[in-house]
């Protein structure tokens, strides 16, 4: 039952169905039987807890926070088997699921002026790891010889590898801006966060054995460069997260930034996290804890310096004040373009009326031609 797929139709179907049944029995049998009143309060009650719970699925089918019951209820598994349709490839960084790409690009031919979306797993050879994602390529990237900057988009929890698609619609906001030449052709990675379903990892190397800090930070790229032609060095690289995943992009960037040149946070946080659905990551080690901390990191020298896209909307008022407590930490050669006069609350629509915003930044960030020649 934990693994029954509840952003599933047939799931969502079958609630709306229940609804309407109980519904018209209430109605029904509204002036039978000898305990009308206990029938009636009975029969209420049921209606409105199946029509709460169906608007619930409806609400969390479009906004992809929870997709199994187990995840849910906080049933962590292992196992994100039926996150990704059937015959999606499995790639690795030996060369692993090659042919199986090729065979998914056959079978799914590229539509003119639109990017092709890749539903696969990503194995990693460092953490053991097979974790969902999303490879977004770019209109004509089949007929392209070029290298091509990458971005890396991370969920907030709850949420999932199709959220930023579905529910911030970055798919199209990206053929949008890449077709009207306001972004060079980048590859987009929606990657998967949490090694373990339903445990929000904050993306960080825990002391109880959450690896999703290496996964994402040294697993992922290697199985992307290994597949795509995507571009090596540190300035072609980017992360960007919405909530949680803000936190990430910001502290991935921080702790690695030989690899990741820039971060855009919307909407993130900038502090080690520990609550119910993250567990206690840290366990009281108090050096693990300020190692994942981005107001200490910012100030701490590096090899190389991070480029940071921060905004919160003007009604989130808890991000909106975590953002400019932590803005003034910025120095350079650090740099941060900040966007924090737009209307929104914390939701996919604010974040979807931003990216314009992101992607002119992004576009600073890669050069006006984002690729080299391969």
């Amino acid at each position: 039952m934990s693994g029954v797929v509840i952003t599933s139709g047939w799931v969502v179907g079958l609630l709306i169905g229940l609804t309407v049944a109980a519904a018209v029995a209430t109605a029904a049998f509204w002036d039978r039987g000898r305990f009308r009143v206990v029938h009636r309060a009975i029969g209420l009650l049921l209606v409105q807890l199946l029509l709460l719970v169906s608007l619930a699925a409806v609400i969390n089918q479009q906004a992809n926070f929870y997709v199994t019951f187990g995840e849910l209820f906080g049933q962590g598994s292992d196992t994100y088997a039926q996150t990704l349709p059937a015959g999606s490839p499995r790639l690795s960084a030996d060369g692993g699921g090659a042919e199986d790409l090729d065979r998914w690009l056959a079978e799914h031919p590229a539509v003119p002026g639109r990017g092709t979306v890749i539903p696969a797993t990503l194995a990693g050879a460092a953490t053991g790891y097979a974790l969902p994602s999303h490879i977004y390529l770019p209109a004509g990237y089949r007929g392209d010889g070029r290298d091509l900057p990458v971005v890396m988009f991370l969920a907030g929890y709850p949420g999932t590898v199709y959220s930023w698609l579905d529910s911030v619609g970055v798919g199209a906001a990206l053929d949008e801006a890449i077709g009207a030449g306001r972004l060079p052709p980048v590859i987009a990675v929606m990657a998967e966060q949490d090694p373990v379903r339903g445990r929000d990892s904050e993306c960080v190397d825990s002391v109880h054995g959450s690896r999703a800090d290496t996964y994402l930070s040294a697993d992922l790229p290697e199985v992307v460069h290994r597949h795509f032609r995507a571009a090596r060095s540190r300035e072609s690289w980017a992360l960007v997260g919405y909530s949680t995943g803000g936190f990430c992009a910001v502290n991935l960037a921080l702790r690695h930034p030989d690899r990741f040149g820039a971060a855009g946070s919307l909407a993130g946080y900038f502090r080690p996290l520990i609550d119910r659905s993250t567990g206690d990551l840290y366990e009281g080690d108090l050096e693990l804890r300020r190692a994942n901390d981005p107001r200490i990191l910012i100030g701490r020298p590096r090899p190389a310096p991070v480029s940071l896209f921060l905004t919160a909307g003007l009604d989130d008022r808890t991000a909106l004040r975590d953002l400019r407590a932590f803005a003034p930490l910025v120095h350079a050669p650090d740099t941060a373009r900040i966007v924090a006069d737009r209307p929104g609350g914390h939701n996919f629509t604010t974040w979807n009326a931003v990216l314009p915003d992101l992607f002119a930044w992004l576009t600073q960030r890669f050069g006006t031609s984002g690729a080299t020649a391969a």
